[in-house]
């Protein structure tokens, strides 16, 4: 029978694998991959000829892809437990996957257009566009006293 410290050492050990596997180059770059490939379903499922031609196929693609961001999330979550709600990209990328598992019909139909969300999911896994956008928001302020200063003079 197990003790209780061989079962938290037993958890622990679980933790460490899955954030190794999940943290491996293989796997991000297998993320970035399937974020690019649902990219273009979903600019595929505009197309009434393409839907008609394949239509079921892409939306199985869609649901594996879907499963497999779920999936992704869920180890985040049980490998950095509350380290993940703290780190702003963690909960992009959680408000991103949790908007596409919402029913996309009856007054959540709008949500549907949110999907196109996924495809950002890749600020979060590429560091060099963590980066530019980081940069980006960072000069927002400036940015803003740039436009005071062009309105006074106007």
């Amino acid at each position: 029978m197990a003790t209780s410290s061989e079962d938290t050492a037993a958890k622990q050990n679980l933790r460490i694998r899955l954030q190794e596997f999940i943290e491996k180059p293989f796997v991000q770059n297998f993320i970035i991959i399937l974020i690019l490939i649902n990219a273009v379903l979903l600019g595929l499922e505009t197309s009434p000829t393409v839907m008609n031609l394949a239509g079921p196929f892409i939306l199985i693609l869609d649901k594996l892809i879907l499963a497999l961001f779920v999936l992704e999330i869920g180890i985040r979550l049980y490998v950095f437990r509350a380290a993940f709600w703290r780190d702003p990209w963690s909960l992009f990328d959680f408000t991103v996957v949790a908007i596409a598992l919402i029913p996309a019909s009856g007054p959540f139909a709008v949500l549907r257009a949110l999907r196109v969300l996924r495809v950002l999911r890749l600020l979060t896994i590429v560091p060099s566009m963590r980066r530019v956008v980081g940069a980006l928001l960072a000069a927002i302020p400036g940015l803003g006293s740039i436009g005071l200063m062009l309105l006074v003079f106007y």
